[in-house]
């Protein structure tokens, strides 16, 4: 509980010396007439009107200084910048020379950054031999800073090797679908690179307005390059041929001269303090785009309650019979300040629960306009809260309309609800999906396992997905005529050559996902598509070592291990999504 008028509480001290004086007069009272003789008298009448007097005054004290709980809306401009981080969690980055670790401490200063940033919205990019988008761009930064603390755990997603010029390249992609004018890039790495490319992409980033800025994490000196033992988690310096270490450096000239082509700055992670922070009062400084005109959550004013409560004792005061006459005329006055207290205490907010629960009933009757109007009431009566947002992406996803559907799912993310979260990221996969983006739902079903690692429907349609964007050969029929393949090794097929399964992606077929019943999450296991070739004898012994000795909760090594087996087996097609299922917003 907060409060609008702190103030006004000091106001509770008199009333508090009040009610300690008439406790003290009363036992004056009771002492008096007991000396002279009289019979004992408590005060009656006269003594319960101060009393209540006394409650009436403390109660306009607490309502006159506005005690505020819960949320309502409040119109607000959201006005900021684009900013995406490009974060290097490569092999090098473990390196010591920099405390605890060159990673360790590019994490704190992020996280420092976001903390400092007000009214921007950014996105995390996260990068090795391949680059993985860790968060679309958001304006919940809190949630963007939890997920930069645990990406460490997380390396495990991404290849290993450096190449930084696809990084760069995968930032200006998530930039381009913001609409801020003024667009930023940080890119935190040691400055190591093994594939090329950097020039071109920072081109391209700058011809679109890109600001780029960059951070070193490291030293020139350098430290050993840790390799870690997968089984214990131990890490020990990396030997050469001559049995010496292998040394990793940082390449502070390159990230100066990336930094310097961009337009922005370089900030060196060393020393005391947090001097990637600093960056937060330039991007304040430089041009704000106006994101939208929105209901935002404000803090509610609670006094109603207490103010009916000082009204309603008044009332009473002013009827006790003690009063007289007084009371009598006093009455038709006393009603009509009690009436209004009851009234003020009645007042409630919109009921956001209630407009979700009416978009509920009109997806479950296939009013998928109704229901999306619906939704959008109760996100504009309860903004912090997703549910709707999520809700109403299915409902487009019902329509057809996968781009508005993944639009508006993105609206849910990131979350503090880790639940959402991952029901967010498994819907977004599935809309991408039928949309035909297979890389971004690959994408997308590896952040709902990142949040719910047991979620079997979601790692289900990931192995699908890899297996139709990298599909092997099935194994060879024993006769002369048998043709080979139609693709060679891990990276033989291409996006198109496998065709998902013939029902409509997202529309939910009977027997599969179902219609989900209003109120309740809906996530049903996928069907495949066609019926899986046997897969080689090698393959499949492979795939029963991963899984040998693994209990139902996969960590996410062991899930990467097990996905890569599934990729090498994996023939099948893949499944129609299931049915999207409707979130339920807290009754508030």
């Amino acid at each position: 509980m907060t409060f609008g008028a702190p103030g006004y509480l000091a106001l509770l001290a008199p009333v508090a010396l009040a009610a300690l004086a008439l406790l003290a007069w009363m036992r004056w009272r009771t002492a008096a007439r007991a000396r002279f003789g009289a019979a004992p008298d408590r005060g009656g009448a006269p003594v319960v009107s101060l009393a209540l007097l006394l409650v009436a005054a403390a109660f306009a004290a607490f309502a006159a200084a506005r005690p505020q709980f819960g949320d309502e809306d409040a119109r607000v401009q959201d006005r900021g910048i684009d900013f995406v981080a490009v974060l290097d969690v490569s092999q090098s980055m473990l390196a010591t020379d920099a405390e605890p670790s060159r990673l360790a401490r590019a994490q704190a200063e992020l996280i420092a950054l976001l903390e400092r940033m007000d009214g921007d919205r950014a996105g995390l990019v996260i990068f090795a031999g391949q680059t993985f988008v860790r968060s679309p761009i958001s304006a919940d930064l809190a949630a963007v800073a939890r997920i930069v603390e645990g990406v460490d755990r997380e390396r495990g997603l991404v290849d290993p090797g450096s190449d930084l010029g696809a990084a760069i390249t995968e930032a200006h992609t998530l930039l381009s679908t913001g609409r801020a004018d003024t667009r930023a890039m940080l890119i935190i790495s040691d400055g190591e690179d093994h594939r090329g490319g950097i020039s071109e992409a920072l081109a391209a980033a700058r011809r679109d307005g890109i600001r780029i800025y960059s951070a070193g994490a490291g030293t020139a000196t350098g430290a050993p390059v840790l390799d870690i033992d997968r089984q214990t988690g131990a890490t020990a310096p990396r030997l050469g041929p001559d049995g010496s270490p292998v040394l990793t450096r940082l390449d502070e000239d390159a990230l100066r001269g990336i930094a310097g082509g961009g337009g922005g700055r370089y900030i060196a992670l060393a020393g005391e303090g947090r001097p990637l922070a600093s960056l937060a009062a330039e991007f304040d400084s430089l041009a704000a785009t106006t994101f939208a005109e929105r209901e935002a959550p404000a803090r509610t004013e609670r006094f109603q309650p207490f103010a009916a409560v000082a009204l309603a004792a008044a009332a009473l005061a002013m009827l006790l019979p003690a009063f007289g006459a007084a009371a009598a005329r006093g009455r038709t006055r006393a009603w009509p300040l009690l009436a209004g207290g009851l009234l003020a205490g009645a007042i409630c907010a919109g009921d956001a629960a209630e407009s979700n629960r009416r978009g509920n009933d009109r997806y479950a009757a296939e009013d998928y306009d109704g229901a999306i109007a619906a939704y959008a009431t109760a996100a504009a009566q309860a903004p912090g809260r997703g549910e709707a947002h999520y809700n109403a992406g299915n409902a487009f996803n019902r329509k057809g309309e996968f781009a508005s559907a993944i639009e508006e799912t993105r609206r849910a993310l990131p979350s503090g609800e880790r639940a959402l979260v991952a029901k967010a990221e498994y819907a977004l996969g599935n809309h991408h999906v039928a949309s035909g983006d297979l890389r971004e739902a690959a994408a997308a079903y590896k952040r709902a396992l990142l949040a719910d690692p047991g979620d079997a429907d979601a790692k289900h349609n990931l192995e699908l997905v890899l297996a139709m964007l990298s599909p092997t050969p099935a194994a060879p029929t024993p006769t002369p005529s048998a043709e080979p393949g139609e693709g060679e090794g891990e990276n033989g097929g291409g996006e198109g050559s496998a065709t998902p399964g013939a029902a409509t992606p997202g529309a939910g077929t009977p027997g599969a996902s179902g219609t989900p019943a209003p109120d309740q999450p809906a996530f049903s296991t996928p069907q495949p598509g066609g019926t899986a070739a046997p897969p080689p004898a090698g393959v499949q012994r492979t795939l029963e070592e991963a899984l040998a000795g693994i209990d139902e909760e996969f960590t996410l090594e062991e899930a990467l291990e097990v996905l890569d087996a599934l990729e090498e087996r994996n023939r099948g097609q893949l499944a129609s999504p299931p049915g999207p299922g409707n979130a339920r917003l807290p009754d508030y």
